[in-house]
């Protein structure tokens, strides 16, 4: 069953640089993102959306808040340090996943940094 996030409050988007890096031949995949924050706000969450199953190994600067039952959809969190932004704050993310080699490479099909004014 997939489990709902969402949060109250006024959502802002803030600026979001957004890269990935698939090594086809290891299964593995590597995103990096550097947010610019907008407004103050007291919470967010960092949804990845993915074609095909990926499993995130290791994330910084954020915390697992969820993933749906096929590892295609992936939300985080803030960890204590990083949950009040502030405007013009850059929160850098990284994530190191696996997938299965079966010669399709994984893609994000969208992805999204909302933040919470409550």
């Amino acid at each position: 069953a997939v489990v709902s996030t969402q949060s109250t409050g006024t959502r802002i988007y803030s600026k979001l640089d957004y890269k990935e890096k698939v090594l086809q031949e290891r299964g593995m995949m590597e995103v990096r993102a550097t947010v610019t924050i907008r407004k103050e706000a007291k919470n967010w969450q960092f949804t990845i959306f993915l074609d095909k199953p990926v499993v995130w190994r290791h994330f910084w600067n954020c915390k697992l808040i969820s993933h749906n039952e096929y590892n295609t959809i992936w939300t985080f969190g803030p960890m204590p340090w990083t949950t009040h932004v502030r405007p013009g704050q850059k929160i850098q993310l990284g994530f190191n996943g696996n997938f299965e080699n079966d010669g399709e490479r994984p893609q994000t099909v969208t992805k999204s940094f909302v933040e919470f004014e409550k």
